[in-house]
C-alpha cells in the first residue's frame, strides 16, 4: 500500500524554520509521524515542491526553506469545484494560483496567508495559514441514510459533503442551511457541523433568493454596536458640524435619480458664465464627517464594500440613520457636503477646480422622468413634470455643458458600450415579480440620465487630477486594455464586415471609439460591440493610478457615491484633508492601508454584482414561467459549445435555445462554434450568429440553474441557416498579433 504523504502546505509547515538550518529528509518524516517506509514517497514529494520553487534542495537529502522566498501575502481563498484555488492577494498584484495539493484547509471564502513564487505563468503558492474563516453557514441539500446525514453545498466551490450529526429533524432532500462547527486542517479533510434552519421547497423564490445571500457570506442585518452608533446620530447637522464651512445654501442645488432611489448622494447645479463659460457645482453627501475611522461603523462599511441592490430591496453599505436621513441630501434639509466647483470655457475645457467642505440645502428631488418631461425630451407633455418653473432654465444649462462634456470624451476616445439593464416591476404586495422591462428604454430618460452622469465623470476626474498632482495615496478606478486574443477576434470579424482593424491600433480607445461610431446603426454594430465589451477587463479598485481605457481618462477615481460604495468614502478622507489644506499622509502605512482597501473593495463589488445578477435571473425566471407556451422575435446574443444564447424585448428576458421538444436540458447534443466564436452550428445544420433575429418559444424554466430554456419552432428552425452579412470563418492569423498578452465604471 502506498504511502500517505501530507499535501504540500503540511509539508512546509514542516520545514517553517529551516531557512537556516537545513532539514534532512528522516527529520521531517519524523516530524510529521510518518513511517520509515514513506521515506522514498517522501523524498518525492519534496523534490516536486523543490522542482516548482518552493523548497531549495542541499546535498546529503537536506532541504530547507529558499531564503528569498517572497514576502508572505495574505488575501481571499477562492476554490475552484476541481480543487485547485487562486487566493486574490490583499496587495492589490495579480491573483496567486494554488494547486490542489496546496490548500491546506482552506475553505472558499477564507482570508488565508500563503507563501508564493513567481513562475513562468504567473504568481503560484500553497496556502500556510487560514486566518480568518469565510460565514459557517451553507445553504445545501440535505441527504439522510442510515449510517449518517450530510448536507451537499449548492455551491461546488465549497467543500462538501459536510457531515452532520443533527439534522434538526429535516427530512431526505430537504433545503438547508448548514452550521460548520469544525473546520478541515488539511487538504483531504471534509467540514462537519448541524442543520440550523431548513429553508423550504428549492425552487421556491424567497428560498433561493435567501440561498444566495446566505452563500455569498452578505450580511443583511448590522452589529449592536453600529446601530448603537447610528442611533446616538442627530436628525440634522447641528451648529457646530456646519461652523467654518462653505455655505452653499444659496446655490439652487437640486438631486436627479432614477424614480426608485433609495438615497440621494449627489446634487447638481451649473450656472452660465457671462464669458459664455460654465461653472459646475457637484456636490457630494460627506458621509466622511461621520463615518470615522476605526468605529464600528466604518469597520461593518468597509466589510460590506458596496450597498447591494435587489429587486425588492437594499442591503444598505451604512444603517439607515445615514443612508437614508442625515447623509441622504433631502430637499429643504440642510447637509454637509463635499463640493467640487468646476470652472469651464465655453466649449467645455477644464479650466480651474476647487475642493470644498461645504453646507447645502437641496431645492427639490428630481428624478430623470420629470427633468426629461420639463425639457420636452419625451412623448409625455412637458405639463405637470414636477418641476418647479424657477429650475427649468438650470436643467437646460446642465443639459448643455452636459453635451458638450460628451462630444468631448467621445472624440478624446471614450468608449460608448451602454447596453439596457433588466429591471423588475413588482406587484402590489411589493414581493411578487410581476414584469421584467429595460431600464432608460425611453431616449429622453436616457439623454437625462446621461447628463447626470456627464456631471458625476468630470467630478470623479477632477478629484482624481487633483490626487495625481498632489501624489497623495488615494483608491482610484482603474481600467486596463482589451485581451489581445479577444482584440485580435474583435479586428478578424470588424474585417470580415469590412472594417478594417489593425490589432496595434486598437490598444488606443481613440481607434476603438472610431469603429464603433463608425458601425452605429449597421446589422453589425451590436455583434462588434458585443465583442468589443468582452474584450475588456472589468475596471477594479486600486492604490497606483494607471487610467481609465474604457473612459479614455489618464486619472479617474469614485468619489461621487459614498452612502453606497467603501472606496467613495476613502477618497472624501482625502478631499477633507485637501480643502482643510492639511498637509497629506504620504507615509507608507498610509499607501498599504490604500492598497489593501482598494483590493478588498474590487473582491467585494464582484460579489455584490454576483449576487445582485444571480438574484435578478430568478426574478426573470419567475416572470418567465407565467410566459411559457409564448412566442417571441429573440435576438441572438452569446454563442458557446453548449448553444446559443438569446434575448427577447418584452418581457426583457434572456435564456438559452434547445433544439429538442423536451424539457429543460434536452436537445443540445452537439454545437460546433465557428473559429471567430460568432456563431454555432447545430449537427442538424441550423446555424445562429451573434446579432441574428430568430422567433423563439419560451419552454421552461430552472430556477436551480437560473435559466429559461427558448425553443425554436420549426418553421423558424428552417430559416435559422447561415446570414449573407454574416461574417466568413476565416481564422485570424495568430502571426499578425503584436505586443504583449494580456460594468460599472
Amino acid at each position: 500500500m502506498k504511502p500517505v504523504i501530507p499535501d504540500d502546505a503540511a509539508l512546509l509547515a514542516a520545514l517553517r524554520d529551516s531557512a537556516s538550518h537545513p532539514m534532512h529528509v528522516s527529520d521531517i518524516g519524523r516530524r510529521l509521524d510518518l513511517p520509515l517506509s514513506s521515506r522514498h514517497a517522501l523524498g518525492e514529494a519534496l523534490d516536486a515542491l523543490v522542482s516548482r520553487g518552493l523548497l531549495a534542495s542541499m546535498p546529503g537529502s537536506r532541504y530547507r526553506l529558499p531564503r528569498a522566498r517572497g514576502a508572505r501575502l495574505e488575501g481571499n481563498f477562492h476554490q475552484h469545484p476541481r480543487g485547485f484555488a487562486f487566493v486574490l492577494p490583499n496587495d492589490g498584484g495579480d491573483d496567486v494560483f494554488i494547486p490542489a495539493t496546496g490548500v491546506l484547509g482552506a475553505m472558499h471564502g477564507d482570508l488565508v496567508a500563503v507563501n508564493a513564487q513567481q513562475g513562468d505563468r504567473g504568481r503560484e503558492g500553497v496556502v500556510v495559514e487560514v486566518i480568518t474563516r469565510r460565514p459557517p453557514l451553507v445553504p445545501g441539500t440535505l441527504r439522510v441514510r442510515l449510517k449518517g446525514a450530510w448536507v451537499e453545498p449548492d455551491d461546488a466551490r465549497i467543500r462538501g459533503p459536510i457531515l452532520v450529526d443533527d439534522a434538526a429533524g429535516a427530512a431526505d432532500g430537504a433545503a438547508v442551511v448548514a452550521e460548520i462547527t469544525r473546520w478541515p486542517e488539511h487538504g483531504g479533510e471534509t467540514p462537519t457541523g448541524r442543520v440550523k434552519e431548513t429553508l423550504g421547497a428549492s425552487g421556491d423564490l424567497d428560498v433561493e433568493v435567501r440561498k444566495v445571500v446566505i452563500r455569498e457570506g452578505v450580511e443583511e442585518g448590522f452589529s449592536d454596536e453600529v446601530l448603537r452608533e447610528a442611533k446616538a446620530l442627530p436628525d440634522d447637522p447641528t451648529a457646530d458640524d456646519i461652523a467654518a464651512r462653505t455655505d452653499l445654501r444659496d446655490v439652487p442645488l437640486t438631486t436627479i435619480d432614477p424614480d426608485d432611489a433609495r438615497d440621494h448622494d449627489d446634487a447638481v447645479h451649473v450656472l452660465r458664465r457671462e464669458d459664455g463659460g460654465y461653472t459646475a457645482t457637484i456636490a457630494i453627501a460627506d458621509v466622511s464627517h461621520y463615518v470615522r475611522p476605526g468605529t464600528a461603523t466604518d469597520t461593518a462599511a468597509l466589510a460590506r464594500g458596496t450597498s447591494i441592490y435587489l429587486p425588492d430591496r437594499a442591503i444598505p453599505m451604512l444603517p439607515r440613520e445615514l443612508s437614508s436621513n442625515l447623509a441622504s441630501l433631502l430637499a429643504d434639509r440642510d447637509r454637509l457636503v463635499l463640493a467640487v466647483i468646476v470652472q469651464l470655457g465655453p466649449d467645455g475645457s477644464v479650466e480651474s477646480a476647487k475642493l470644498v467642505e461645504g453646507v447645502m440645502r437641496s431645492r427639490a428631488r428630481l428624478t430623470y422622468t420629470m427633468a426629461a418631461r420639463a425639457l420636452g425630451w419625451t412623448e409625455s407633455p412637458p405639463e405637470g413634470h414636477g418641476v418647479p418653473e424657477a429650475l427649468v432654465p438650470d436643467l437646460q444649462v446642465a443639459a448643455d455643458l452636459a453635451g458638450l462634456l460628451r462630444r468631448r470624451r467621445m472624440k478624446r476616445g471614450a468608449l460608448d458600450l451602454d447596453l439596457p439593464e433588466p429591471r423588475v416591476r413588482m406587484a402590489a404586495d411589493g414581493r411578487t415579480p410581476e414584469h421584467v422591462y429595460q431600464s432608460r428604454r425611453d431616449p429622453g430618460i436616457r439623454r437625462a440620465y446621461s447628463v447626470i452622469e456627464e456631471l458625476m465623470l468630470l467630478a470623479n476626474e477632477a478629484v482624481a487630477e487633483v490626487c495625481v498632482a498632489k501624489d497623495i495615496p488615494a483608491v482610484y478606478r482603474v481600467h486596463g486594455r482589451p485581451d489581445e486574443e479577444h482584440l485580435a477576434r474583435f479586428a478578424a470579424v470588424a474585417q470580415a464586415y469590412g472594417h478594417r482593424v489593425d490589432v496595434e491600433a486598437g490598444r488606443v480607445p481613440r481607434k476603438l471609439s472610431a469603429v464603433l461610431r463608425k458601425v452605429e446603426g449597421r446589422p453589425e454594430a451590436r455583434i462588434l460591440g458585443m465583442l468589443l465589451l468582452r474584450a475588456l477587463p472589468q475596471a477594479r479598485y486600486a492604490s497606483v493610478n494607471t487610467g481609465h481605457f474604457g473612459l479614455a481618462s489618464e486619472a479617474y477615481l469614485h468619489f461621487t457615491s459614498p452612502i453606497r460604495r467603501y472606496p467613495d468614502l476613502i477618497v472624501h478622507r482625502v478631499v477633507r484633508a485637501i480643502a482643510r489644506r492639511e498637509k497629506p499622509d504620504r507615509s507608507e502605512a498610509a499607501t498599504e492601508a490604500a492598497a489593501r482597501a482598494a483590493a478588498v473593495s474590487s473582491r467585494l463589488e464582484r460579489r455584490a454584482m454576483d449576487v445582485e445578477r444571480e438574484v435578478l435571473d430568478l426574478y426573470r425566471c419567475t416572470v418567465a414561467k407565467a410566459h411559457v407556451g409564448e412566442l417571441h422575435t429573440a435576438t441572438i446574443t452569446s454563442v458557446t459549445g453548449a448553444g446559443p444564447f438569446a434575448e427577447i424585448e418584452d418581457p426583457f428576458l434572456a435564456g438559452m435555445i434547445r433544439l429538442g421538444l423536451g424539457g429543460a436540458g434536452t436537445g443540445n447534443a452537439e454545437w460546433q462554434v465557428d473559429e471567430l466564436g460568432v456563431a454555432c452550428t447545430h449537427t442538424s445544420g441550423v446555424t445562429f450568429a451573434l446579432g441574428e433575429t430568430v422567433t423563439v418559444e419560451i419552454a421552461d424554466v430552472s430556477m436551480a440553474r437560473r435559466t429559461v430554456y427558448f425553443k425554436v419552432p420549426l418553421e423558424a428552425r428552417r430559416k435559422a441557416k447561415p446570414q449573407r452579412n454574416a461574417p466568413s470563418k476565416k481564422k485570424p492569423d495568430p502571426q499578425k498579433k503584436k505586443g504583449r498578452k494580456g460594468g460599472r465604471r
